[in-house]
């Protein structure tokens, strides 16, 4: 998975010509990685944030156009004190959440928000098939490694897109947010 997110430009070294596959993968490292799977590296690369996407990114960071693209498609979001922390690590669960909803998945409609949340990415990781490969099983509460992310990215190239052909209305009640008519999540193609 390294070698061909490699070559397909999504993940890169470091200038010492290491990967460093046990390392974590922080935040805006995730964010670059949805952009390279999502539009392709080359327009990854031109994504610009033309103002700061959140406080502690300001648009001259390294990673604003990609924190931008991503939060500007609800693909992820920040910390209630407007920051988002783009040197910090992430956890499995975090970072398929980010893919699944980078495939289309809702995050509404399929629980991805709320309570329960990492379990309902749980189940439609291992569904979906995005976290096949490991030597083990998915243990999404800890922080994901390098190398973990590029097989759970290579994975999702490979996975069905889909588009909801009708996601219904939402009503709240009593604070709490109901969709009344979930409409199905149909599959529109893959990204590889």
């Amino acid at each position: 998975a390294v070698e061909v997110m490699n070559k397909l430009e999504v993940v890169g070294g470091y200038a010492d010509g290491s990967f460093n596959p046990d390392g974590t993968l922080t935040r805006g490292a995730a964010a670059k990685i949805i952009c390279n799977i999502l539009v392709g590296p080359e327009t990854a690369s031109s994504l610009a944030a033309n103002t700061a996407p959140y406080s502690d990114v300001p648009v001259n960071h390294t990673f604003a156009g990609y924190i931008a693209y991503c939060a500007e498609k609800g693909i992820i979001s920040g910390y209630a004190d407007g920051t988002f922390r783009p040197a910090a690590t992430l956890t499995g669960y975090a970072f398929v959440k980010m893919l699944l909803t980078g495939l289309g998945y809702d995050q509404g409609i399929e629980g991805y928000t709320g309570t329960n949340w990492a379990i309902n990415v749980a189940e439609d990781a291992v569904e979906k098939k995005l976290t096949d490969g490991l030597d083990g099983k998915f243990v999404g509460n800890k922080a994901i490694t390098r190398e973990e992310a590029c097989l759970f990215a290579l994975n999702a190239l490979m996975a069905e897109t889909v588009k909801y052909e009708n996601k219904g209305s939402n009503i709240v009640i009593g604070g709490v947010e109901i969709n009344t008519a979930a409409g199905d999540a149909k599959d529109t193609g893959k990204l590889l």
